[in-house]
C-alpha cells in the first residue's frame, strides 16, 4: 500500500481483483474538467486547449453560478464530444432533473448530502431511451484525513459506488479488516458498479462548496486514493494550477483533475494561458507514465 502504512485499527479497506483480462492503455489520458464556467469565450478557450469536460455552476451561492439558460447557450456552441457537467449543492430531484434536460448535461456532480438513493432515482428517471448521465460525488478530502491513531469510517457500498452482488462475475471487491494487533481479515464478496460513476475529492467545507482555491494534504490521503481508484473513477480537485497538478498526479494517479480557481483571473472568468499550462501539465504527466 502506498505511504507503507495501513490506516487505524478497523478501519475497512476495499481493493479491487479483476478477473478479467483487459489491460490499461498503453497511452492513458487523464481527465481534465475545467470547473466553473460562467461565458461562452471561456469555454471555447478550454475546448481549444483540449480539455475533456466543462463544468456549470448551478448553486446560487457560488460566484461561478449560471442559469440553465445560459448554460444551455453556451453548451449549444461547443464540441458535442466534451462533456457538460452540471454542480448540484442538495437541489430537489426534480429540479437537477429538469437542468439536465433543458442544459444537455452530461454528468451531474452532487456537492452536497444527497444520498445514494437520490442518485439512483435522478438515474432511474433517464430510463426511458434518454441518455443517463454520469453521476460523480464530490467528498471533502478531511474525511479521509484523520490523524494516524484514528480510524476512517467510509463504506464504498454506501456511497453508491458498488452493490452488492454474488452473482457478478465481473470486477470483485475484496474487504480487508485491520484488527487491533495489526492482523488481517480477508473477506471475499461479488460486487457490481454501483449507480455513482465515481468520487471526486475536494478541499470543500461546510462553508464553502468549492472553489477555495486550497489543496488538501495529498500525501495524507495517499493510501484512500488508491482504494478509491481500485474501484471507481477518482477525480482531483481543490487547489490545483497549472504549477502543481504534475505533483498530485504522481501522488494520487487520478482518473481526472478537476480545476476552476486555479485558471482564472478572478472567480468565474478564466485565464487562457492558464488553462493552456495546466493542460500542457497534465498531458505531459500522460506522456511519461
Amino acid at each position: 500500500m502506498a505511504g507503507g502504512q495501513w490506516p487505524a485499527a478497523n478501519a475497512l479497506l476495499v481493493l479491487l481483483a479483476d478477473s478479467s483480462t483487459d489491460r490499461r492503455p498503453l497511452l492513458f489520458m487523464t481527465w481534465i474538467k475545467i470547473c466553473g464556467i460562467t461565458n461562452l469565450d471561456d469555454a471555447l478557450a478550454a475546448s481549444d486547449a483540449g480539455v475533456n469536460a466543462l463544468g456549470f455552476v448551478f448553486y446560487p451561492q457560488s460566484p461561478r453560478y449560471v442559469t440553465p439558460e445560459i448554460a444551455r447557450s453556451i453548451v449549444d456552441k461547443v464540441l458535442p464530444q466534451i462533456e457538460k457537467v452540471g454542480v448540484f449543492v442538495n437541489e430537489p430531484l426534480e429540479q437537477v432533473r429538469n437542468t439536465v434536460k433543458v442544459v444537455g448535461l452530461t454528468a451531474v456532480q452532487l456537492h452536497g448530502e444527497e444520498t445514494t438513493e437520490f442518485s439512483r432515482s435522478l438515474s432511474q428517471g433517464f430510463a426511458n431511451g434518454s441518455r443517463r448521465p454520469m453521476i460523480f460525488r464530490t467528498l471533502p478530502a478531511k474525511i479521509f484525513d484523520a490523524p494516524g491513531e484514528q480510524s476512517v469510517g467510509w463504506d464504498p457500498v454506501e456511497a453508491g459506488l458498488v452493490e452488492p452482488d454474488e452473482v457478478y462475475t465481473g470486477k470483485r471487491v475484496q474487504k480487508i479488516h485491520v484488527a487491533q494487533n495489526g492482523d488481517l481479515f480477508l473477506e471475499t464478496h461479488g460486487f457490481r458498479p454501483g449507480v455513482v460513476s465515481g468520487v471526486m475529492l475536494d478541499s470543500s467545507t461546510d462553508e464553502r462548496r468549492g472553489g477555495t482555491g486550497q489543496r488538501f494534504d495529498w500525501e495524507r490521503v495517499q493510501p484512500w486514493a488508491g482504494i478509491i481508484n481500485s474501484i471507481s473513477k477518482l477525480i482531483v480537485a481543490g487547489g490545483l494550477r497549472p504549477g502543481n497538478v504534475q505533483e498530485a498526479i504522481h501522488l494520487l494517479h487520478p482518473w481526472g483533475v478537476d480545476v476552476s480557481t486555479g485558471v482564472e483571473f478572478e472567480p468565474g472568468k478564466k485565464d487562457p494561458k492558464k488553462i493552456r499550462a495546466f493542460v500542457r501539465a497534465v498531458r505531459a504527466m500522460d506522456e511519461a507514465a
